[in-house]
């Protein structure tokens, strides 16, 4: 086997714990990867720290493995992004989720605005959310990702509005006579934890809009051609990263 593999951990664990693994992980370690017993791999913790595993029991239905050592501690990083997401149709949303993961979103909230189309009933949105989950640990696995983006619970463009107080920017992609995305973040160069609202395929109803913009959010555009919505969020989370290496 010529790559290691890395599985997620729930609970920040001990060094020289024997942790059980639940049936899926033990499933995919012993049956899919077909590991031995006293085999090397690699976990990561709700936190983003990296240990070395040691396979002690290869069940396919209750393996068991040893922590051998922290091989590296939680990343610490300067700028903290989110995205408020305006809950798409059918599984765009499981797309942003993996690439918002890849391009390094720290928490992803899902919104029902005006014009959202998808309405999961209130029985739909426990399952969702768990596939959703699972979305998002597969993805930090694939990407190498350490830390797991926080997916928020499905929440009304009301509520959404209450939380802006928690982030230092709000950024609201709108029009393209609103101000430069560049020229926002100059102007507010301070700036650190920053959410980013996106639409869903109907975009912003201009009520929507002057909610945001009374309760502090930056109406802003991106330098480029119309996005899709699922791909909206993910460019405008990595020219955001880029702009910020350029004003720091």
């Amino acid at each position: 086997m010529s790559f290691v593999p890395r599985i997620f951990l729930k609970e920040t664990p001990a060094l020289g714990d024997l942790i059980t693994l639940d049936v899926s992980l033990s499933h995919y370690l012993a049956t899919v990867l077909r590991l031995a017993e006293n085999f090397k791999f690699t976990a990561f913790d709700p936190q983003g720290a990296e240990y070395e595993m040691t396979l002690e029991k290869a069940d396919p239905r209750e393996a068991r493995a040893r922590v051998s050592r922290m091989t590296q501690e939680a990343p610490q990083k300067p700028l903290w992004l989110a995205l408020g997401q305006g809950l798409p149709k059918a599984a765009k949303l499981d797309l942003i989720l993996r690439q918002g993961t890849e391009v390094g979103l720290r928490q992803m909230i899902p919104i029902l605005t005006e014009r959202s189309v998808s309405r999961p009933e209130p029985g739909q949105w426990d399952h969702k959310r768990e596939r959703w989950q699972k979305i998002l640990v597969e993805a930090c696995r694939q990407c190498g990702r350490r830390d797991l983006p926080e997916l928020k619970p499905l929440v009304e463009w009301e509520g959404l509005l209450q939380s802006f107080a928690d982030y230092d920017l709000v950024l609201m992609p709108y029009e393209k006579e609103a101000p430069s995305l560049k020229g926002v973040l100059e102007s507010k160069p301070q700036s650190r934890r920053i959410l980013i609202l996106i639409g869903p395929e109907g975009g912003w109803s201009p009520k929507e809009v002057e909610q945001a913009q009374a309760r502090g959010a930056c109406v802003t555009h991106l330098p480029v051609p119309i996005l899709r919505t699922e791909t909206a969020g993910i460019t405008a989370a990595a020219m955001i990263q880029f702009f910020k290496s350029e004003l720091s």
